[in-house]
């Protein structure tokens, strides 16, 4: 059963492994498919040679996309932890600037797949990560870029796999399909200034959905509003709701269009014609 098929530039999942073969076809499957799409393609993680190997042995022509910069295989060391420790500013300007090498360079997208076992290793910095998954969502929400965190369930703690799981918009595992449908999947809008929802907003992917917003007022530059389109939304629950809600109570004036039936009534019923500056709406004005 193919578990990441189905991810396209923008999305950014989660993916719980705990299987060393699946996860090596996986991972492969989701490099070779880029290379075939004209992207450039990065994997980090403990194991670069075996995936490389792998990738040749699908008659991938290593040594040529080694050398034209196309692909990239790595160890943490290179990427996550080129300072020493795991920095996450610095990482999240790392990948950034990655993908505008990538842009300049006329690749049509970039696919990054990270192995995160390094986390477990006691890094100095790895406390972060957490906020940093929530932040790095910024970094996708143009279109050009999709990323594979792969987390081993086998040595990462059950809590503290789930709170990651939360700053991320997507998921799969073991027995779990990455499914579109029933992600979340945010993009920024220029007109109006602010962001576009489809899929599922729920409790699963509340932090995510939290930081997006928050970093669309961080950079607003003096525009007076935010507007969330939310007409792709297909569900979101009261931990979604009570997201925007909260944004718009403390950050400054927002909208939201697009609103489901359902949706509409959610943000109503837990108080959105409470908050100053706050419009929601089935739709534009």
């Amino acid at each position: 059963m193919a578990l990441l098929d189905r991810l396209e530039l923008g999305d950014h999942v989660c993916w719980t492994i705990d299987d060393d073969t699946v996860r090596l076809d996986e991972i492969v499957g989701v490099l070779h498919g880029g290379l075939l799409a004209r992207h450039k393609v990065v994997f980090s993680g403990d194991d670069p040679d075996i995936v490389v190997t792998a990738l040749e042995r699908r008659g991938v022509r290593v040594r040529e996309v080694l050398g034209s910069g196309q692909l990239t295989a790595a160890t943490p060391e290179s990427s996550y932890l080129a300072g020493g420790g795991f920095d996450a500013e610095g990482t999240l300007e790392l990948w950034h600037g990655e993908k505008e090498r990538a842009r300049a360079e006329g690749y049509l997208g970039l696919r990054v797949v990270g192995d995160m076992n390094w986390a477990t290793r006691g890094v100095p910095g790895a406390e972060r990560l957490e906020w940093y998954e929530g932040r790095v969502n910024k970094n996708f929400a143009d279109g050009y870029i999709m990323g594979v965190c792969a987390y081993d369930r086998r040595v990462f703690d059950a809590l503290q796999l789930r709170r990651l799981a939360l700053s991320h918009p997507a998921a799969a595992g073991p027995l779990l399909p990455f499914d579109p449908e029933t992600s979340l999947r945010i993009r920024t809008t220029e007109q109006p200034y602010g962001l576009w929802l489809s899929g599922e907003a729920d409790m699963s992917n509340r932090h995510a959905l939290k930081a997006m917003v928050e970093e669309a007022y961080r950079e607003r530059e003096g525009r007076p509003v935010i507007t969330l389109d939310v007409t792709a939304l297909r569900f979101a629950d009261t931990a979604a709701a009570r997201v925007l809600l909260h944004s718009a109570a403390t950050l400054g004036p927002m909208q939201v269009v697009g609103c489901s039936p359902v949706l509409l009534r959610l943000l109503q019923f837990h108080g959105a014609e409470s908050i100053p500056g706050l419009t929601v709406t089935d739709g534009y004005e």
